[in-house]
């Protein structure tokens, strides 16, 4: 990547961040009364070119545009609740050009009951996909790249509409149990399908379904902590098991420590597990460390 072009990405993520707000955010003064708001937005960049080098280097860069809201309107007979995240970058390294780094589109509505302080009825509806498509590489017998297209944007996508009885004994904390049905939408890579990895696998797409309906019961658990005034760590376990069995249990834990070295920088710290047999018969895993240019909003 030329020099010009790195000044340029540099430029634009300090116009996104000048904006950067008073404590609190820069727009809090104007939520209601009955509003609470957590919106943060944020660039993160790293960049690295080498050019004869004696020491070892590759030239890479790294790019990252992240969304994060939490809002919450509350009523004297109920609360409304939003959690929308979204995650988009990419990595490109010299030699293996460029690869997808993070990619999420993520929106939680729920409405819960005051029918009593700490345990409320609530409903609400989830819906989860990617945005870019997602490759599988390997090599073929000359040793040559072979990049094979296993997802896509609405491809897997999934729906769950929820019912059930939450506590929530303080803002830090708060245990959701209750019905859900699952809806998984793959329309060309399998995963609507009966364990769709193997599926993909044996490239067998004449029969598979295009959406698959799964009623169970769902459990999510989530914490936060502000650590100091700088400083913050988040964590939610969400867990969801068909009627079909045990065996069928599928479940994602998000970890993510925030802190605030300086006013608009940032450092997060985070580690991600899930498991879904219709993606991967293994247990997966995510570590990141992430610096940059943060824009508090509320």
């Amino acid at each position: 990547m030329k020099l010009k072009n790195f000044l340029m990405s540099c430029a634009a993520a300090c116009a996104i961040a000048t904006p950067a707000m008073a404590e609190g955010g820069m727009f809090e003064q104007a939520l209601p009364e009955n509003m609470k708001a957590d919106v943060v937005a944020a660039v993160k960049y790293n960049y690295y070119n080498f050019s004869n080098w004696q020491q070892d280097g590759t030239s890479n860069y790294t790019w990252l545009v992240t969304f994060d809201a939490d809002l919450q309107n509350q009523w004297k007979v109920a609360n409304w609740r939003n959690v929308i995240d979204i995650d988009l970058g990419q990595t490109w390294t010299k030699g293996l050009g460029k690869r997808k780094s993070s990619d999420r589109l993520f929106w939680e509505s729920m409405l819960d009951f005051n029918v009593s302080a700490m345990l409320k009825p609530y409903i609400g509806n989830r819906f989860e996909t990617q945005m870019m498509s997602g490759y599988a590489y390997s090599e073929d017998a000359d040793g040559n790249e072979v990049k094979k297209a296993i997802s896509s944007f609405m491809d897997p996508a999934y729906e769950t509409q929820v019912a059930g009885l939450a506590f929530i004994p303080n803002d830090m904390f708060n245990l959701r149990v209750g019905f859900a049905n699952r809806m998984t939408i793959s329309d060309g890579y399998g995963y609507a399908d009966d364990h769709g990895a193997e599926k993909i696998a044996r490239g067998d797409r004449e029969h598979l379904k295009t959406v698959k309906d799964e009623p169970g019961l769902e459990g999510v658990a989530e914490f936060k902590y502000n650590l100091y005034e700088a400083a913050a760590f988040k964590s939610r376990l969400w867990t969801f098991v068909n009627f079909e069995g045990v065996e069928e249990i599928d479940g994602k834990w998000e970890n993510l420590l925030t802190v605030t070295l300086a006013p608009y920088i940032e450092l997060q710290v985070g580690f991600d597990m899930a498991y879904d047999l219709d993606q991967d018969k293994d247990t997966q895993y995510k570590t990141m460390v992430l610096f940059g240019l943060t824009w508090k909003m509320f």
